[in-house]
């Protein structure tokens, strides 16, 4: 007979248990299923991209140039374009320029690429030059959410859309073959949004990735389905201008790790969306709507004095001069900005609204969109005004409402956490409510 009871208490107990659990299972999934209410408001409010992550680095670019001959080469001019504040991408300091050669001039295009240029440059038998030049970073990691209702249709009579949809060296938009091509692949789309991305993927799909010694361009990118990043690029850039969508090119650096050494340049493109501005793409790292932290551009379209490149040397001698660069990345602290900088008030402000993500997602797995439905819609709510203000601060590079954005990203983390530890008290509550029923009920049995 007391054999009997502990197998019916085991019995019992297993229930119970499997009872729980099920409550804890049902809550954590009907916490997914509730309807974003953010998402609804991200989109009225046009908010355009999430910024995941910011990273403040120092990079040094050095040029050498090397004349080994025995006579001396006269009149040389060097270009060199600046890392420039792209608003939502990277915030550039520069920190520093010194040169062998002197202090540079600056100069601008009117594709607004800014340069440190250096003239009359005489290079002596055996002699060599040296450029070195210094900046801190200020970057993010974006990511764009685009709602294909919300662009608008494009204005074709403005300067952006006319510059921006016309062919130029190495993007041959309005050769047949482009043009061909660029109709098949967005046949049925119906947005620009639906067309870039269905380019995109003809890119990623089609070209392999091969380095070449020299610039080849889109048509050649297309015939062959070969290149480097050049290749997949204005492959990219071309296909869209062929299908109305305004794009161009960026070229700079990009690195695969926060510590690196490298040679070379790197290009990858963007496209443009009415509402939205320039989304990026990088077709070589297979990079949509997106962009890490590790790009820094220099060069868009369309340069007027220099072809794309990290620098270039006007040699217009017989002389065989050597020149090479190497480009140096890692961290830096956020003080080096200076104190109460725009650099250290944005990382903050990206660390809180994380947090707050985190929280949010926390709280949604225990089920507290199911269990407290309000209080996780003010979260999330004023997490979203917190992201819009960081992405205002970023469009206009303004720290004013920095303060404020902090405010909203802690109190969305508070209220998410204060929810997390209610929800968990109910289940500790309706376990034990449980638990004291089957007690009852066993006493009684």
């Amino acid at each position: 007979m007391p054999r009997k009871k502990v197998t019916m208490y085991s019995k019992n107990r297993s229930i119970i248990i499997s009872l729980c659990l099920t409550i804890v299972l049902v809550s954590c999934s009907l916490s997914f299923l509730q309807p974003s209410t953010v998402a609804q408001s991200e989109d009225a409010t046009l908010k355009k991209y999430e910024v995941n992550n910011a990273f403040t680095g120092d990079l040094r670019h050095t040029i050498r140039i090397d004349n080994p001959t025995l006579y001396t080469v006269e009149d040389l001019k060097l270009f060199v374009p600046l890392i420039r504040n792209e608003t939502a991408r990277h915030y550039a300091t520069l920190s520093n320029i010194s040169s062998s050669i002197g202090q540079p001039k600056i100069i601008k295009d009117n594709a607004e690429n800014i340069y440190a240029y250096w003239d009359n440059i005489t290079l002596n038998a055996k002699q060599n030059l040296s450029v070195d030049i210094n900046y801190y970073l200020l970057s993010f990691d974006t990511s764009y959410s685009i709602n294909s209702s919300l662009p608008e249709n494009y204005d074709k009579n403005s300067d952006l859309y006319r510059r921006y949809t016309q062919p130029e060296p190495l993007i041959e938009s309005d050769d047949p073959g482009i043009i061909s091509k660029a109709q098949s692949i967005t046949t049925s789309s119906s947005t620009k949004l639906e067309e870039a991305s269905k380019i995109y993927n003809f890119v990623i799909s089609q070209v392999r990735y091969a380095v070449q010694d020299e610039e080849r361009g889109a048509l050649w990118a297309l015939e062959n389905r070969t290149g480097d990043c050049s290749e997949y690029s204005y492959l990219f850039v071309a296909l869209c201008r062929a299908s109305g969508i305004p794009a161009r090119i960026q070229a700079g650096f990009a690195f695969y790790s926060t510590t690196e050494t490298t040679e070379d340049g790197h290009m990858w493109a963007e496209y443009y969306l009415e509402n939205y501005g320039w989304v990026p793409v990088d077709p070589t790292w297979q990079q949509f709507n997106a962009l890490d932290f590790k790009h820094f551009s220099s060069m868009q379209s369309i340069p007027e004095t220099t072809p794309y490149a990290n620098y270039f040397f006007n040699d217009t001698s017989d002389a065989e001069l050597v020149d090479n660069q190497t480009v140096a990345f890692k961290p830096c602290s956020p003080s080096v900005f200076g104190n109460n900088s725009f650099a250290e008030n944005t990382v903050k402000a990206v660390q809180k609204i994380n947090q707050a993500k985190s929280s949010l997602l926390i709280g949604k797995t225990v089920g507290i969109s199911w269990v407290f439905p309000s209080e996780t819609e003010n979260a999330e709510n004023t997490l979203s005004e917190s992201k819009l203000i960081l992405q205002n601060m970023l469009e206009q590079l303004d720290q004013t409402n920095v303060n404020t954005c902090l405010e909203k990203a802690e109190e969305s983390n508070r209220t998410a956490w204060s929810a997390v530890l209610k929800t968990l008290a109910l289940y500790v509550s309706v376990i034990a409510v449980v638990m004291l029923i089957a007690a009852v009920f066993l006493i009684r049995h």
